[in-house]
């Protein structure tokens, strides 16, 4: 009987390693305590089958309780610290700024208005460039990481970007190459000389070990940007889903900013790119592509489109949630260390 119990309390020694580490800690000893007491009044083969069973049938709640708690009140793997800084409704303005620029700009190129839209994305790129400057100057606060990741999108997109006819200062640009990513070394030149320090720098990696949300949100700016593009897209009122996805990216990092919390933050911009999808997915349905460009029908089955979308959602999702083993692993260093 007395082997039986131990190896009882074994094995409830180990299912303790399904609560999350924090809890654990705190609470394992005295929990493998209690057990063991419980099981030690047990009269009984029946008694201790009937109480483990109990305990095996209360666990999966407990385990998930527990793990709830921790996701939103708690400073496990989804908040890297117990309360993450709420920006003020200023900093939230100005960290959504480049997405609703952008969003507008992309409008600039789709409509009949004249001229070129070559100058308002340059500009739109200053803008990003302006916004990283200001925000590596300040120590790199939360919204600053929406510059950042701006920055990074449009020098990638405009390398193969090819812009006949442009002329800067004279010299015309036909493949901009390289030669886009100068205005962001520049800035970053700027900075190291503005600051005379390498401490933003060191800022910046330990903002993103404190807050991992702080990548998601630099993460967010290429869903955002695929997402505002309308590549291709000649529907008669592409103007408005335009501006109804422009306000939805806009309006989902503006709350993101505004909460204190990694998973309500998770949540706004999760629930931001569902309704982009959305809005886009029912903007490419409500257009005859093949009758615009007088192709052959083929039609696609429903289910097809639907895989389509739910995969690009579940790989966004994995994107924007990759930067939470960061707060995993800075939970599990600050164990370790106490």
């Amino acid at each position: 009987m007395n082997s039986t119990r131990s190896r009882l309390v074994r094995f409830y020694a180990a299912s303790l390693h399904l609560h999350p580490p924090a809890f654990r800690a705190e609470f394992g000893t005295e929990m493998q305590a209690v057990f063991e007491q419980a099981l030690a009044q047990q009269k009984g083969i029946r008694a201790m089958v009937a109480f483990c069973l109990r305990e095996v049938r209360d666990l999966p709640g407990a385990v998930l309780g527990n793990q709830w708690y921790l996701l939103t009140r708690g400073g496990c793997i989804m908040s890297g610290q117990p309360d993450l800084v709420k920006s003020s409704k200023w900093e939230a303005f100005w960290g959504m700024l480049p997405f609703l620029a952008f969003g507008l700009v992309s409008i600039w190129e789709r409509s009949p208005l004249p001229g070129s839209a070559i100058y308002p994305f340059l500009g739109f790129y200053l803008l990003a460039l302006a916004g990283l400057l200001s925000g590596w100057v300040r120590g790199f606060p939360l919204w600053s990481f929406s510059y950042l990741g701006w920055s990074l999108v449009f020098a990638w997109w405009w390398t193969n970007m090819r812009t006949p006819g442009f002329r800067f200062f004279g010299q015309s640009i036909l493949h901009w190459g390289w030669s886009i990513w100068l205005p962001l070394v520049a800035t970053v030149l700027i900075a190291l000389l503005w600051t005379r320090s390498l401490q933003p720098i060191k800022a910046l990696i330990l903002g993103i070990w404190r807050d991992w949300t702080c990548l998601s949100l630099a993460l967010d700016t290429f869903a955002a940007f695929a997402l505002l593009i309308y590549d291709e897209n000649h529907h008669p009122y592409v103007l408005l889903f335009l501006l109804a996805s422009t306000l939805t990216a806009s309006a989902a990092v503006w709350f993101f900013l505004r909460s204190d919390r990694a998973l309500r933050r998770m949540v706004f911009l999760l629930a931001g790119f569902t309704a982009l999808v959305v809005i886009g997915g029912v903007c490419e349905a409500t257009w005859d592509f093949n009758a615009y460009y007088h192709f052959s029908p083929a039609p696609e089955p429903w289910y097809l489109s639907l895989l389509r979308w739910v995969l690009a959602f579940i790989v966004y999702t994995i994107i924007l949630f990759f930067p939470g083993i960061l707060g995993w692993l800075r939970h599990r260093t600050k164990l370790a260390k106490g």
